[in-house]
């Protein structure tokens, strides 16, 4: 069915405009601030904002508990907080394990009612030409590397690791182990940077905060952005309500997130309604792997 979307205060970032779309199934047609020449059926969503749908990070998704324990983590953590996609990991700890860890976690994640992207977690030691080269092969879009200690990053050959990531160029990510205190993983946190940016890897500087919108740099260097977190010609048809009133005029994306969670009343996934108020529509295996393209091919200033 076609249809028009009206009159959408649509948020991305920080950048609030009024558009209208036209949908046709679960793809956005066109979108322009009228289609008054249209006679096709008209919804009307000035009363609220509204903005892409959310991609959050979870290392522990619980794929090995009961369906019921899982269903409480997806609809909690994830579904009522207007997220469609997730970001997640799985350790390696040998290189001959990539392909028949990532088989079993896609072999996991089947009945996930969201779209999935599958990332991998290594120690340093892994961190080698060869490894790079089968995670470009089965296009893995994220490695995040396990630090205890920054000497455990001294006598990698960085040269040769950046060229084995190219041009597919999945992100190293930082993960800092250990009871560290703010000051030291700060010093580590740069350190990193300041090695990334030596010795030019495509890379994450930082960790990335579990449980929380990716942020747009993110999910470019990543490649999750454009296929999700976005609202575009051509694109998906996934998007958040949010009511209006004189808290949320004044947000972001994130700030939405974070603080507006009873004025979240609508969430659709690809043209489904996925919730409406209390109401979610939980659908089991929905979720797709997202296959990534090309990591870090767009870039924009939000």
């Amino acid at each position: 069915m076609t249809y028009i979307i009206e009159n959408a205060h649509v948020l991305k970032g920080q950048v609030l405009s009024q558009t209208s779309m036209l949908v046709e199934g679960n793809q956005i047609i066109a979108s322009k601030p009228s289609f008054n020449m249209y006679k096709h059926i008209r919804m009307n969503v000035d009363s609220f904002i509204m903005t892409p749908t959310h991609v959050l990070f979870d290392s522990n998704l619980p794929l090995t508990r009961s369906f019921l324990e899982r269903k409480d983590h997806y609809v909690k953590n994830f579904i009522l907080r207007g997220c469609t996609c997730v970001l997640t990991t799985i350790k390696i700890n040998f290189e001959k394990d990539l392909e028949a860890s990532l088989k079993q976690a896609k072999s996991n994640l089947m009945d996930s009612p969201i779209d999935y992207v599958i990332g991998v977690s290594i120690l340093p030691a892994l961190l080698t030409p060869a490894f790079i080269r089968q995670c470009k092969r089965v296009k893995v879009p994220a490695v995040f590397v396990e630090i205890k200690n920054m000497k455990e990053l001294n006598g990698i050959p960085w040269g040769w690791v950046r060229e084995a990531l190219f041009p597919f160029n999945s992100p190293l990510i930082p993960v800092f182990k250990g009871n560290l205190t703010k000051k030291e993983k700060a010093a580590m946190t740069s350190s990193w940077n300041e090695l990334m940016k030596q010795e030019k890897i495509p890379a994450v500087y930082g960790e990335i905060e579990e449980s929380r919108p990716l942020p747009r740099k993110i999910l470019n260097k990543t490649g999750i952005f454009p296929q999700k977190a976005n609202l575009h010609s051509r694109g998906e048809l996934s998007y958040n309500l949010y009511r209006k009133s004189a808290e949320t005029n004044e947000l972001d994306e994130y700030g939405l997130f974070s603080t507006q969670y009873e004025n979240l009343v609508v969430t659709v996934d690809k043209g489904r309604v996925l919730r409406a108020g209390n109401e979610v529509y939980y659908r089991p295996g929905k979720g797709e792997n997202v296959i990534i393209k090309t990591p870090g091919y767009f870039t924009d200033n939000y």
